[in-house]
């Protein structure tokens, strides 16, 4: 499956903003950088390079605190991502504000991500694994017209028929 979808590049925030949530939410792994993609209010913190794929993947935030910890309305998701050596980065995405304790793969979180690792690793195409439970890997391709392309493996998880 390949989706066209909006480039929603973060912006880096304030520092000290959202310390309680990235506590939380990075359970003691150390972080590098924080910013916030206004228009999908999606916070990424960008964690040390040093973080590997078996700790992010490890970590377990007491998903149900998060949205006590960030009530303005400013974010509606938390993507961890760390640069990896078997991928260009890796992530994780957690949205309790929207009913969803962790996505299992997101589009949309990608969104976020490669303006953000285009910019880090001066690429325009990227492999890049979200390692949820399920996980999955996902292309990514920056276009032109602040459009992208996500690409991977899709998994059906509803059918139906709508009757007219």
């Amino acid at each position: 499956v390949v989706l066209d979808l909006p480039i929603n590049a973060p912006e880096a925030v304030d520092e000290g903003e959202f310390q309680e949530l990235i506590q939380e939410v990075c359970c003691g792994l150390p972080v590098q950088e924080v910013l916030l993609s206004k228009t999908t209010r999606k916070l990424l913190i960008r964690l040390e390079d040093c973080v590997t794929m078996a700790q992010l993947e490890s970590i377990s935030p007491a998903i149900s605190k998060l949205p006590s910890l960030e009530t303005s309305g400013r974010v509606a998701g938390v993507i961890l991502t760390v640069k990896s050596q078997q991928f260009h980065f890796i992530s994780r995405y957690f949205a309790p504000w929207n009913g969803i304790p962790e996505d299992p793969v997101t589009g949309s979180a990608h969104t976020v991500l490669a303006p953000y690792w285009s910019g880090q690793l001066g690429l325009q195409t990227m492999l890049a694994r979200q390692c949820s439970a399920r996980g999955g890997v996902l292309e990514v391709c920056l276009g032109s017209e602040g459009r992208m392309e996500v690409a991977g493996e899709s998994v059906i998880v509803l059918e139906g028929a709508i009757q007219t």
